[in-house]
């Protein structure tokens, strides 16, 4: 409620004057989120880093291996592209080298698009197994969905494996933001946490 968040408001303003006192103990505190509740780009962002927070604080470890590779393909097309512009040939002779130059930018660009639209597609982390659960012995795959001008944001959660069932939850965001744009992420983990043990249990769409 308003009350609520207005203690958080003035907590948080409390904890910035104490920053700069040294004779008060170190306590790490989660400082309140607030974003313009009709940017919907914004929302969802915040959302999805909810999310990924929210399952590593239960125990899931992000599996980055496609995040490694998009960052090997982006070094490499950064290579090439800086051969092309400052290998000390001169033209027409370095000719050849550009069109090979250019063709592996291309071929590099158009396989993290590829990455992006068929294997990551709405996906917003994937995850290592987690010991003792069956269900996610392969590791989960976490996605979401949240259409434009609705407020239901739709959350995913399967087996990191092809075709395999999934969980979907329904989170409203009007339970998890205040009119003035301040988030309640304490609640909005709990509830991801909540469809991730449905999953655990073996509740599937």
């Amino acid at each position: 409620n308003s009350s609520t968040w207005q203690k958080k408001k003035h907590a948080a303003a409390a904890d910035k004057d104490d920053a700069s006192n040294p004779d008060l103990d170190e306590v790490e505190e989660r400082q309140p989120l607030q974003c313009e509740v009709g940017d919907f780009i914004k929302v969802k962002q915040t959302l999805d880093e909810a999310v990924v927070k929210a399952i590593q604080g239960i125990d899931y470890n992000e599996n980055y291996y496609w995040d490694n590779v998009k960052i090997l393909l982006m070094v490499v097309a950064c290579a090439f592209a800086m051969v092309a512009q400052f290998f000390p040939m001169e033209f027409p002779q370095s000719r050849p080298l550009l069109g090979v130059c250019c063709a592996a930018y291309f071929v590099a660009s158009s396989i993290l698009q590829l990455i992006d639209t068929y294997i990551e597609k709405d996906c917003i982390m994937t995850t290592e197994p987690k010991a003792g659960v069956d269900a996610a012995s392969s590791g989960l795959r976490i996605r979401s969905n949240f259409a434009r001008f609705q407020y239901e944001y739709e959350l995913i959660v399967q087996k990191n494996l092809p075709e395999s069932p999934a969980s979907t939850s329904i989170l409203l965001i009007y339970k998890y933001f205040t009119e003035d744009g301040w988030f309640d992420e304490d609640s909005f983990e709990a509830d991801v946490a909540k469809a991730v043990r449905k999953f655990e249990v073996g509740k599937y769409d």
